[in-house]
């Protein structure tokens, strides 16, 4: 009699933790996804952030947390997890009443993107452990892994050489801020130079003089597009590290910097032009562009956007292309660009197992090695 008994104090306790459970398993219950930033550098180490808080009397005797991110996270931890297409996490671990647990897990970044954590979902067991109840996580966060920067001699000299080039040029640009003085019009003499004032008083043309600017614009030129056939990927991957190196640099030097690119977003379409800039601050905007590059919108593409370069060329630039492409078709339009007057500068990265000899006075290649 007391084992029937018992047995149906044990059926009723059951069925009512499983009505319980079913109710309330989930009542201020909140999982938070969270990195310890927005963005970091490529080969940075960051934090991801895993915050479970239970506040209500109810204890989960079984709590598990699920979660993915992308494979490029080289996590320190890897108790209960595995590495497939992506990091696989599952935690497991006991969650009393009015309990918060944070933990920490620690990962370095090492490939260039925009990353979200996936998959992640939350499962509990009641007290019998015979019934999982489960549920998605909404409130899950990303973040940007900025292109990785070039630090080599060999890039310092690259950029010690377009600095030069910048230095070159600025006599060439007439600063308006800088008023010298003025002198007879000339037939050269463009008409908005002419002081009508002063012309009035002289009782002939004169045109004002300038100064000349120190602070040439750079408007960095990448094509995403490439003549080889083996590792493309490897080509086109160098060279955003490239535009986001020579950003940063120029930057440094009190340099305004703007981008054009043919790449596609996270949502398959052009990006958009940024301005220039001068402020360190500008180079986030510009790796955040670039972190968000999935592919290329094509040769095709990029060519029409330097067709309005060349429709309307502004000799205060210097513009700088970046480019694995470098066939006729694109160099008859830099060509077009040298030919107005505006500074240009090319630069070529190719693999070492296929050497490459520059075409032009204003091409620099830039070797990678195959398979590195």
């Amino acid at each position: 009699m007391k084992l029937v008994v018992a047995a149906l104090l044990i059926g009723i306790l059951y069925l009512l933790q499983k009505r319980v459970y079913k109710k309330y398993w989930n009542k201020n219950l909140t999982c938070d996804l969270e990195f310890d930033r927005d963005y970091m550098e490529c080969g940075d180490h960051g934090v991801l952030l895993e915050t479970v808080t239970n506040d209500k009397f109810l204890p989960l005797p079984v709590f598990h947390l699920k979660f993915s991110v992308d494979r490029s996270f080289h996590f320190l931890d890897m108790v209960n997890a595995s590495v497939t297409d992506n990091y696989h996490k599952n935690e497991a671990f006991t969650l009393p009443g009015h309990t918060k647990v944070t933990r920490k897990l620690d990962f370095e970044a090492t490939k260039r993107g925009v990353y979200e954590i996936t998959n992640a979902t939350v499962l509990v067991k009641d007290f019998f452990l015979s019934t999982t109840f489960a549920d998605s996580i909404s409130r899950k966060d990303s973040i940007y892994v900025f292109p990785e920067k070039i630090d080599s001699s060999n890039f310092k000299v690259l950029f010690q050489g377009l600095m030069g080039e910048m230095e070159a040029r600025r006599s060439i640009v007439d600063d308006e801020l800088t008023f010298r003085g003025l002198r007879s019009y000339q037939p050269f003499d463009c008409y908005r130079s002419i002081n009508w004032k002063q012309s009035a008083k002289a009782r002939n043309l004169m045109v004002n003089l300038y100064g000349y600017s120190m602070n040439t614009e750079v408007e960095l030129l990448l094509n995403l597009d490439t003549d080889s056939m083996i590792e493309t990927n490897a080509l086109l991957e160098e060279s955003i590290s490239i535009v986001s190196s020579l950003c940063r640099a120029f930057l440094l030097k009190k340099v305004s910097v703007g981008l054009m690119t043919n790449g596609l977003g996270r949502e398959e379409k052009l990006l958009p032009a940024i301005g220039a800039g001068g402020e360190l601050a500008h180079a986030r905007t510009i790796d955040q562009q670039l972190a968000e590059i999935k592919s290329s919108s094509g040769k095709d593409s990029f060519l029409k956007l330097l067709d309005e370069k060349v429709k309307k060329p502004d000799v205060s630039k210097l513009y700088l292309l970046v480019s694995a492409y470098h066939k006729p078709d694109l160099l008859e339009r830099m060509d077009s660009l040298k030919k107005a007057g505006c500074g240009v500068q090319m630069i070529v990265p190719y693999y070492d197992a296929f050497p490459y000899k520059a075409e032009r006075e204003y091409i620099q290649g830039w070797e990678v090695i195959l398979g590195a």
